[in-house]
């Protein structure tokens, strides 16, 4: 798939990196469909999300806090689109693509659809954040594809080795704050804000 997009624009690092996250927004949207109706991933995660509803219903300091975390994620994307430099349209989709499309689309997959599935067979909660965490992280590297575009994009591949190690932590770290906001609060929705939030930062 990259490969048929790269064909059609010029191999620079900007039209890379958008049609990574294009590439990897398709591949996980086919995945969750394709997940959706399993009874392994779903049995759990509607239980969850009715028993998580019927805890939190009622609690209005959380619903307050996704509140004013959503307006200060979405008032940061305004402000860095606008003040980034470059072509606005080129920075509203990428802004579009990772604190939004990503975001969902990695929250659903890792801290739901596969959480709620090693619940089915795992009982330690500090396990499945763990593993959880570890996937999101080498997810965060791409396909092998990418890996060698890397290669060619800096010319260097041990400086490639080091963007790759990188990438797989600071992805693993996050899977780990992310997991114990799953735990805490049951709440996948908390999980996309913070995502889109930590995307933003690391713009």
């Amino acid at each position: 798939m990259n490969y048929v997009l790269l064909s059609q624009f010029e191999f620079t690092l900007e039209n890379f990196n958008i049609i990574n996250l294009i590439s990897f927004t398709l591949v996980g949207l086919s995945l969750i469909l394709f997940l959706k109706d399993n009874s392994l991933y779903n049995k759990v995660r509607n239980r969850k999300i009715t028993e998580a509803f019927e805890e939190n219903k009622n609690n209005i300091l959380i619903e307050k806090c996704k509140l004013i975390l959503f307006v200060v994620v979405l008032s940061l994307a305004i402000i860095v689109t606008y003040c980034t430099k470059g072509y606005v349209l080129f920075n509203v989709t990428m802004m579009t693509l990772s604190v939004l499309i990503v975001p969902i689309f990695e929250e659903l997959f890792f801290r739901e659809y596969i959480w709620n599935y090693l619940s089915n067979f795992i009982k330690s909660k500090s396990k499945i954040i763990c593993i959880t965490s570890i996937l999101s992280g080498i997810y965060n590297i791409g396909y092998i594809d990418v890996i060698r575009n890397y290669v060619i994009l800096y010319n260097n591949s041990s400086y490639t080795f080091e963007v790759i190690i990188s990438k797989i932590m600071i992805g693993t770290v996050f899977g780990i704050v992310l997991g114990l906001v799953k735990y805490r609060f049951r709440d996948v929705g908390f999980c996309i804000l913070l995502r889109s939030l930590f995307a933003i930062f690391i713009r």
